[in-house]
């Protein structure tokens, strides 16, 4: 399935599998969605990634930083379980928990089981 962004008023859904060959697009995708939403706050739900890697956790970090530079108040939600483990294993999971609209101390993630 090929990775989507869609946008529902200030509620950002990707969709699909984040790979090497999606983030290019997506990332300018997110970059435009919260650029138009400067000063807001926007969600972003990750619960219909049906695949994701390092990119996946690349894209985060990169619509964190948008989201910074347009002042827009940005909280994740859906957040896979392999971008949870990939967030733990580069000892992320304080900042990703940071934007997660839901706790991540519930979920299992590297960091959690020790």
């Amino acid at each position: 399935m090929k990775a989507s962004v869609q946008r529902d008023g200030q509620h950002l859904r990707l969709q699909g599998e984040l790979d090497f060959v999606s983030a290019v697009e997506l990332r300018d995708e997110l970059a435009a969605a919260i650029a138009a939403s400067a000063g807001q706050s926007l969600t972003l739900d990750l619960s219909a990634v049906s695949r994701s890697n390092s990119v996946g956790l690349s894209l985060l970090l990169s619509a964190a930083r948008s989201a910074a530079e347009h002042k827009v108040s940005l909280q994740t939600t859906g957040l896979p379980a392999g971008l949870l483990s990939m967030a733990g294993v580069c000892g992320l999971n304080e900042w990703l928990d940071t934007l997660s609209a839901e706790p991540l101390s519930t979920k299992e993630t590297p960091d959690a089981a020790h």
